[in-house]
């Protein structure tokens, strides 16, 4: 018998466990047997006949790996599990899973600026991130995506995180206040961007300046993790976000330049919900840009009609025309409009949040008139607040612009 592991390491016993070399009872069994006779929990096993030699030599090759940084326990546990179904080596299974052993590891997660700022808040717990970074140790992957993988915190707490740790550095937040803001977000489960407006730490511009990752979010040509993972590094390491994506191959160059003239011309000629669909068909049609925006239906030429307050509830079937030119004038603001058919008990107070925050969404060319009056619908037949309905609608909407009614 040629003895390859002397000493048992955490990620040895998982291994044999996870990868079904042994079972539970029978790992306990020997690591108790090992420890009364004083020899190796490999020794163990085989004399109680619990594995053969080769598969323990698996795990221990594995194990080996691990112990080098080479791989994560989670891969070591995937690579004996494959090796062991098509009768190789642990080197040949890799291969099969495309690991390659000859590309430096990643380095080693640790905490850094973001996840302090989410400890502080109390967005995430010293145990969580302890936790997380554990998790993205073994598996390679981000500590963001680690911690919404293990359910610490959603993707929208993590992607505000980020942004407002960006704000921070750019010096447009006090950090003190991007702690009190995010804290207050979790506290009441809503928007960072919503306490800032309401507590005047911080006004964000309007859609008319949309940046590249929510147009990129918008038009769903990079998943919601990918784009985190970027975000990330592009706060962390100060990589643009165009060079980490294209390093990445998460888009080509034809699709990142074309996201590049959308914005340009988000500023004068689309709107933010036009760029992300000609953005859309660019990926999809393999179409160039102004063949893209020629397609949109209504053209962009257009210009885009005024949706009153009155006139949304009515679309959306929660008040009749006569009733709301009953209680106001067409000289009254959004927000007075709100405040009269609330007192007049046409609508409530969830429903007047829903109905100015869908404006807005509308104002800021974050939607289209029709879809604005398909979120108030929702809001209206399911009860659910406006982000609710927009997650259930499978939207994404860059959520910093929805405040800019006063």
């Amino acid at each position: 018998m040629h003895e390859r592991n002397t000493h048992v390491t955490d990620s040895f016993y998982q291994i044999l466990v996870q990868a079904k070399i042994v079972g539970p009872d029978e790992a306990h069994e020997a690591q108790a047997t090992a420890k009364r006779l004083g020899m190796s929990l490999m020794q163990a096993i085989l004399i109680l006949r619990h594995a053969s030699e080769p598969l323990l030599n698996l795990a221990s090759d594995a194990d080996e790996l691990v112990k080098q940084n080479r791989i994560g326990t989670e891969t070591a546990v995937t690579a004996v599990m494959t090796a062991k179904q098509n009768n190789c080596s642990v080197s040949q299974a890799l291969q099969i899973l495309g690991v390659d052993l000859n590309v430096p590891p990643p380095p080693k997660v640790e905490t850094n600026a973001l996840t302090e700022l989410m400890v502080e808040a109390q967005a995430l717990t010293l145990d969580q991130l302890d936790s997380a970074i554990k998790k993205a140790n073994e598996t390679g992957m981000p500590l963001t995506r680690s911690i919404v993988f293990n359910r610490y915190q959603n993707r929208r707490v993590v992607l505000e995180s980020i942004a407002l740790l960006k704000l921070v550095r750019d010096e447009k937040v006090e950090r003190s206040e991007a702690v009190r803001a995010l804290r207050m977000a979790c506290d009441k489960r809503v928007s960072v961007w919503q306490i800032m407006f309401e507590q005047n730490i911080h006004k964000d511009c309007s859609g008319q300046s949309i940046r590249l990752p929510e147009l990129l979010a918008m038009s769903a040509v990079v998943s919601e993790s990918d784009l985190m993972d970027c975000l990330e590094h592009e706060v962390l390491l100060e990589v643009p976000l165009s060079k980490l994506m294209l390093d990445a191959g998460l888009v080509t160059h034809a699709v990142m330049e074309a996201a590049m003239t959308m914005l340009d011309l988000v500023q004068s000629y689309l709107k933010p919900y036009q760029a992300a669909e000609a953005l859309k068909a660019v990926k999809a049609k393999n179409v160039g840009v102004y063949q893209a925006m020629a397609e949109l239906t209504p053209p962009p030429q257009v210009q885009q009609e005024e949706m009153r307050v009155g006139d949304l509830l009515v679309s959306a079937g929660v008040a009749r025309r006569e009733i709301i030119e009953q209680v106001c004038t067409e000289q009254d603001k959004a927000v007075r409009v709100g405040k009269k058919l609330l007192q007049a008990n046409v609508i409530n107070d969830q429903m007047l949040y829903s109905v100015l925050r869908s404006q807005s969404l509308y104002k800021e060319g974050l939607l289209s008139a029709d879809q604005t009056i398909d979120l108030l619908k929702m809001c209206v037949k399911t009860t659910l607040t406006v982000d609710e309905a927009i997650a259930k609608l499978g939207w994404t909407i860059p959520v910093r612009m929805q405040w800019s009614w006063t």
